[in-house]
C-alpha cells in the first residue's frame, strides 16, 4: 500500500508493509516525526490530520483526543492503521527552542582554526561553529533530536535499539549532525573545520559511537565506555573528541557543565533539569554526583496541553489583581504551555487555593483567554518530577552531612532553567526555599563546556580527572532518597 504525506509545501509518497501503523511509517520515513512516549499510547502528542479514507477512532484516540479533533480527522499515528491511498497532513508545530545561550568561567583560548561544539541532548541537539582563537560563535544550529521519534527519554531509546536496531538510532544522529554542520559551514562561508567536541549524556554518547546501551538500563548499570577519548567517527571531516562520563546516568554533559560553571570554592550545587535530573555537589574540592529520573514533563511531554519551548507556548504567568497575565514564546497566540509556564501556573493555583498542597484539583483549570488547560493528571506528572529533583538535591547534601542553608551557590543549567521563575519553583517545592536567592543560571552548560574543551586542550585532562575522581551516588535503592521523595510530593516550601 502507498500513502501520501503532506508537510508544509512538500508532498511525499511512502510504501507501507502489512501490519504497520501510521506511526511505524512516519518514524521510519521522517526522522523529525516525534512520538514522545515512544508509541506507548500515553501522551497523545503524535496526532496527524487524515484526509480521504479516515480510519475509525482507536481506543487511544477516544481517550486522548477531543471530540472536535476526532470529527476533524485527527488520529494518533501510534495507533492508526494504514489505509491504502490515505492522505496524511503533518502540522508544523515548530521545533523545541531550548536556549543555546551559555556563560562560562574565564579561560584561555589556546587553539587556532575553526571547530564545532555539540551537545546531544535527549530532546534537543545544539551546535556551535567557533573561531577557536577568539571564541567567537560564527554560526549555530538548534534542532529537535532526530531520535525523538523513538521516545522522549533514554530508556525508550535503549529499548528502541532492541526493536528498531542500534544502527538505525546511531545513523539518525550522525546524519543530523553532518547536516547541521554543513549548514553552519555554509552560513559562516567556511570550507572546513579542524576539530569537533561532541558531548551528551551516557546514552546519547553510546548511540553516537554505535555502542550498545542495553547495560545502562539494568543493574549494575555498566557502561561500554566512559569515553574521554577521540571518536572513531568524524564530523564535517574533522576528528571528534568525546568528553569523559562519570557513570551510566551522570554523563559527559554534566562534566562539561561542571567545567563551564567553575565549581571551585565553597559548597556548590549544580543541577541540569531535563528528562534526566542530574545533580552535582562540590565540597572542599570533592565532587559528588547523582541522577534522578525526572521524566519529560518539564519539557512539555506527557501534559495535556504541554509542548516544547516553541512559538505559542506559554512560558510565564502572573496574577495582576483579578487578571491572569501570561507571556508566550515569540508573542504568538497561546497554543500550549512549556515547562517554565507550568511552574508559574501551579504556583498561582496553589496561592489561589484552586489546588491544595497535596496537588488536588476540583476540576480542570483553563488559563484565562486561552484554550490551554491544566488537568489533574498534568499536576501529578509535575508532582513526580519536582519531587525527584528536590529529594535528589537534599539527599546529595545529606550524604555529606550538609544542611541546605550551607550551600553557597546553586548553578542551574539547561534551557528550562534559563526561563524558570525561582519564586514559582520554590513555591511548589521544586527547590528548597533556602536556595532561592543562591541560583545562578548558566544556560546550556554542556555546550559551554564542550566549547571550552574545543578551544583549550589542556582542559581535557582536567575534565577527565574531574570525572574520574567524582563519586557517583546511586539513588535507586537509597532509603534516604525514598523518604524525601515521599515528603517532597507535597506542593509546599521546604
Amino acid at each position: 500500500m502507498t500513502i501520501t504525506v503532506k508537510s508544509g509545501a512538500q508532498t511525499l509518497s511512502f510504501d507501507t508493509a502489512p501490519g504497520e501503523t501510521l506511526g511505524d511509517v512516519l518514524r521510519r520515513a521522517i526522522p523529525t516525526f516525534s512520538e514522545p512516549c515512544g508509541g506507548n499510547h500515553t501522551c497523545g502528542k503524535c496526532g496527524v490530520h487524515i484526509e480521504g479514507a479516515i480510519p475509525a477512532p482507536s481506543a487511544s484516540d477516544q481517550r486522548l483526543l477531543s471530540t472536535e479533533e476526532l470529527e476533524g480527522g485527527v488520529r494518533l499515528a501510534c495507533s492508526c492503521p494504514v489505509v491504502d491511498g490515505m492522505i496524511v497532513r503533518l502540522t508544523e508545530s515548530g521545533l523545541s527552542r531550548i536556549v543555546g545561550w551559555n556563560k562560562t568561567v574565564p579561560f584561555d583560548c589556546t587553539e587556532i582554526g575553526y571547530g564545532i561544539a555539540v551537545d546531544i541532548g535527549t530532546t534537543t541537539v545544539a551546535m556551535q561553529l567557533l573561531d577557536r582563537a577568539s571564541g567567537k560563535v560564527l554560526a549555530e544550529q538548534l534542532e529537535e533530536n532526530a531520535q525523538c521519534s523513538f521516545g522522549a527519554d533514554v530508556i525508550s531509546r535503549i529499548k528502541a535499539c532492541k526493536t528498531d536496531g542500534l544502527d538505525i538510532l546511531s545513523s539518525r544522529i550522525h546524519e543530523q549532525l553532518q547536516r547541521m554542520a554543513a549548514t553552519c559551514l555554509q552560513e559562516a562561508c567556511i570550507e572546513h573545520v579542524d576539530e569537533a567536541v561532541v558531548t551528551g549524556n551516557s546514552t546519547m554518547l553510546h548511540l553516537y559511537e554505535g555502542l550498545d546501551p542495553a547495560s545502562l538500563a539494568v543493574a549494575p548499570f555498566d557502561v561500554q565506555s566512559y569515553f574521554g577519548c577521540m571518536s572513531r567517527h568524524t564530523l564535517a571531516g574533522a576528528p571528534v573528541y568525546l568528553p569523559r562520563c562519570v557513570g551510566a546516568y551522570v554523563g559527559a554533559d554534566i562534566v562539561c557543565a561542571i567545567l563551564a560553571a567553575g565549581m571551585d570554592n565553597g559548597v556548590q550545587l549544580l543541577t541540569d533539569i531535563g528528562t534526566n535530573g542530574e545533580m552535582v555537589l562540590m565540597r572542599s574540592g570533592n565532587l559528588y554526583c547523582c541522577a534522578t529520573a525526572a521524566g519529560p514533563a518539564f519539557e512539555g511531554a506527557g501534559l495535556s496541553c504541554g509542548m516544547p519551548a516553541a512559538a505559542g507556548a506559554i512560558r510565564a504567568m502572573r496574577r495582576e489583581g483579578d487578571r491572569i497575565i501570561y507571556q508566550t514564546i515569540q508573542d504568538a497566540p497561546a497554543v500550549g504551555i512549556c515547562g517554565s509556564g507550568i511552574l508559574d501556573a501551579l504556583a498561582i493555583l496553589l496561592k489561589d487555593e484552586i489546588m491544595d498542597d497535596s496537588g488536588y484539583l476540583d476540576d480542570n483549570y483553563t488559563i484565562d483567554g486561552t484554550g490551554v488547560t491544566i488537568t489533574q493528571r498534568d499536576v501529578r506528572q509535575i508532582q513526580l518530577a519536582k519531587s525527584a529533583i528536590c529529594a535528589g538535591l537534599i539527599t546529595l547534601l545529606e550524604t555529606q552531612d550538609l544542611p541546605v542553608d550551607a550551600v553557597d551557590r546553586l548553578a542551574i543549567a539547561g534551557g528550562f532553567g534559563n526561563s524558570m521563575n525561582m519564586n514559582s519553583a520554590c513555591a511548589i517545592g521544586l527547590f528548597p526555599i533556602a536556595l532561592r536567592d543562591k541560583a545562578d543560571f548558566i544556560g546550556n552548560g554542556a555546550l559551554g563546556g564542550a566549547a571550552m574543551l574545543l578551544m583549550n586542550h589542556a582542559l581535557r585532562e582536567k575534565s577527565e580527572q574531574m570525572a574520574q575522581n567524582s563519586t557517583e551516588i546511586s539513588l535507586s535503592a537509597n532509603p534516604t532518597f525514598m523518604d524525601y521523595y515521599i515528603d517532597c510530593m507535597s506542593f509546599m516550601t521546604f
